[in-house]
């Protein structure tokens, strides 16, 4: 059994302040024994400006980012823009609850509003932990079916998606069903966490390839559930869908 949580929390274009809502929430999820927490897309640096980013010192919120998950000996995944190169990238740290940094993805896939500001990534992959392996995208990600499924095919049973989905109305009711459909068609548990700001969708999800475990729309707040493993390894044999 692995506890995971979301964390929806607003998305500010205060770095210091979602520094600061970040850790809070990593006490939060700690404090009810979460082993791995979840933030929004760029939840630390919401930013595209070089110059704007050039000058925040992102090490510096990284290591304390670090030390308050070894500190609560929990893990967490959380989203920044970031300048490496003279190059901006959309990117999702997974760090462990010793503090080390074990994974970074960089969004593969981009919306619209990023092109031209921010550069695509090239790969992922599942990721191995001591819960098994996982995997992990970013919001636009969810929408390419095959994407996400190479995840599952090298054997993540828990995808997590961070995701900032601006509220433009339109496809929106269909696309929170996505992480649903996903959850369903890799025979995996699907976290999405998206942020509370009011121009989004507010809305965050846990589920199965079976239910709705928990989900959060509307405000800011913290949902948590227990997964087990072994339901993930029936179904794939099961269904073959993986």
């Amino acid at each position: 059994m692995v506890k995971v949580a979301a964390a929806q929390m607003s998305v500010t274009k205060d770095t210091k302040k979602n520094l600061t809502s970040i850790i809070n929430y990593i006490k939060k999820a700690a404090s009810k024994k979460v082993d791995i927490v979840c933030f929004p897309e760029t939840s630390l640096i919401h930013s595209k400006n070089k110059k704007t980013i050039k000058k925040l010192q992102f090490n510096d919120y990284l290591k304390k980012i670090k030390k308050s998950c070894r500190e609560n000996k929990i893990h967490c995944i959380f989203g920044t823009n970031i300048l490496e190169k003279n190059k901006i990238y959309n990117s999702a740290f997974f760090i462990d609850d010793k503090g080390k940094v074990i994974y970074r993805y960089n969004k593969v896939n981009l919306f619209r509003n990023e092109k031209g500001k921010v550069t695509s990534g090239k790969i992922n992959k599942a990721i191995k932990t001591k819960f098994g392996k996982i995997g992990i995208i970013i919001c636009w990600d969810i929408s390419y079916p095959e994407f996400v499924k190479q995840l599952s095919r090298q054997g993540a049973w828990i995808i997590f998606c961070s995701s900032y989905i601006k509220n433009y109305g339109r496809e929106l009711e269909s696309y929170l069903q996505i992480p649903y459909v996903r959850a369903f068609e890799n025979s995996c548990y699907f976290v999405s966490c998206d942020s509370a700001n009011k121009d989004c969708a507010q809305y965050s999800i846990i589920c199965s390839p079976s239910k709705i475990i928990k989900n959060i729309k509307g405000k800011e707040g913290l949902i948590v559930a227990e997964l087990d493993r072994r339901k993930i390894v029936g179904l794939r044999k099961r269904y073959g869908l993986v």
